[in-house]
């Protein structure tokens, strides 16, 4: 294969100017409150991979993989991607997937009296680290969403429940090594 032509493949040079284009191909500068946002839902995605790479729990690394997909899936609508992409997320459905998992993995816990530090597990470190820059995607969307009650009220609930769901997550963690107190 011609060097070159492969060398095409992973970059195009389009966004040396400091502009991008969505999928739907607006153009936008790279500081763009919603590529900002595309860039953090791109951070989570890369923690949960890290989250994935410690955790031995088969059906924890799964649903891992669950909320992964369900994010590029928001990347996607987020970036223009056809309706089929926003049809193919149901919001409200995932929204309620994320309240049943919150509601498996407390089922053992307590709530803890006061402010807690993660770094007692490795797992639960790193998840600790999913909820912050899950809050921080949160945040963001909020600004990048100002006006567009297309995205508002359903993806910053499903946001709300994900933060929620790894710092239940990050409890479980550490609970399980027998490490919470």
């Amino acid at each position: 294969m011609d060097e070159d032509c492969l060398r095409n493949v992973f970059f195009s040079g389009k966004g040396d100017s400091g502009n991008t284009y969505l999928v739907d191909g607006r153009k936008l500068i790279k500081d763009d409150p919603i590529l900002d946002l595309i860039g953090t839902i791109d951070e989570v995605n890369a923690f949960i991979g890290l989250a994935i790479s410690i955790i031995e729990e088969p059906e924890l690394k799964k649903d891992l993989r669950i909320i992964q997909v369900s994010l590029s899936k928001i990347m996607g609508v987020i970036a223009g991607a056809s309706e089929s992409t926003a049809d193919d997320f149901n919001t409200g459905k995932s929204t309620k997937w994320l309240e049943d998992k919150i509601d498996f993995y407390s089922r053992e816990l307590d709530n803890p009296k006061s402010f807690t530090f993660s770094g007692k597990t490795k797992a639960g470190a790193v998840l600790d680290i999913c909820r912050t820059v899950t809050r921080k995607m949160e945040r963001q969307a909020v600004g990048a969403f100002r006006g567009n009650s297309k995205f508002e009220n359903k993806i910053l609930a499903y946001m709300n429940r994900l933060s929620s769901l790894f710092y239940i997550l990050r409890l479980s963690a550490d609970k399980s090594l027998n490490t919470s107190k």
